[in-house]
């Protein structure tokens, strides 16, 4: 938005600039000969400065209400939220970080990806993405870890995965402990937000206003009334529209976010305007620059 401050400042500085472009003489001015070109250049200086303030005055829209949940009461308790709790499924393309301990220190880390390349088959690096040990899930659902070989973990849980390698394990570590963790897990942010681009999800799943806050927030630009989300499932793409100015947001389905989820933050319609606008009135005041230098420029000769 711009203030009636800064367009005053704005017309000073162009005044400033066509004084120090096209400078007259004063003795133009104040010959008595001269007042019908003094008359006709102010008159014309007037014309264009009142133009291109025009297209500024035009563009300005008042502040936009930035509150979220307008409709929530004080000291209010929803009962319908939606359940964070919902552990993810492991899906082919995954990378999955395995950490192995036991009370073995030689054997544990052939189990432990890249740390396992020394392994004299080479089963434990040719399960290892070289990411820091992560195990990535091939196009068949499959990981490779040493002495287990191939194991089918596309369609699991993180716990599932884990009571199943402890149990598979138990021949070769005693008391084995493994723990297991998405590392690629992310969701893309785009619009009016100040930070868009790609958020890695620290857990499971993140919320909306968790991701909208690691993106630095929606810009004063940005509409919180038809926040749009897009998630791949099996049967395609899924939309969903989420109003952060109201409370029924928690209810829904889309406010909890899944890996891969995209979040596109729409601009206001004034924003827009603007934008489309610009370029205009851009090309308005260089037009009535040109022009106002030409008149001068005329009358003086």
């Amino acid at each position: 938005m711009l203030y009636p401050l800064v367009i005053c400042k704005n017309l000073a500085y162009f005044a400033n600039f066509i004084k120090g472009a096209c400078p007259i003489p004063m003795s133009v001015f104040n010959n008595p000969k001269s007042m019908k070109l003094k008359y006709t250049v102010l008159s014309a200086f007037t014309i264009i400065i009142v133009i291109f303030s025009s297209g500024f005055l035009t563009s300005c829209t008042p502040t936009k209400n930035v509150v979220y949940f307008e409709n929530l009461a004080n000291d209010t308790t929803l009962h319908t939220l939606i359940n964070s709790n919902l552990e993810l499924k492991i899906r082919k393309n995954d990378l999955l970080g395995i950490n192995i301990i036991s009370p073995d220190p030689v054997s544990t880390p052939l189990f432990n990806g890249s740390q396992g390349s020394s392994a004299s088959t080479g089963a434990a690096s040719a399960s290892s993405t070289g990411t820091g040990g992560g195990y990535l899930v091939d196009n068949n659902g499959d990981i490779v870890i040493y002495k287990l070989g191939s194991l089918h973990v596309e369609g699991l849980t993180r716990n599932e995965l884990k009571q199943r390698l402890e149990k598979e394990l138990n021949p070769y570590l005693k008391d084995a402990v493994v723990t297991i963790r998405f590392l690629n897990n992310r969701v893309t942010i785009l619009g009016e937000v100040t930070k868009p681009g790609i958020v890695t999800m620290p857990i499971e799943q993140i919320s909306l206003l968790e991701a909208i806050a690691m993106s630095g927030d929606l810009t004063f630009t940005g509409r919180r009334d038809n926040i749009l989300v897009i998630r791949e499932t099996e049967k395609g793409k899924q939309f969903g529209r989420l109003n952060l100015s109201d409370k029924s947001v928690f209810n829904s389905p889309f406010y909890y976010l899944k890996p891969d989820d995209v979040v596109y933050v729409e601009p206001t319609v004034s924003k827009i305007k603007t934008t489309s606008q610009s370029s205009q009135y851009i090309s308005y005041a260089l037009s009535g620059f040109g022009i106002l230098i030409t008149i001068i420029t005329l009358l003086i000769r």
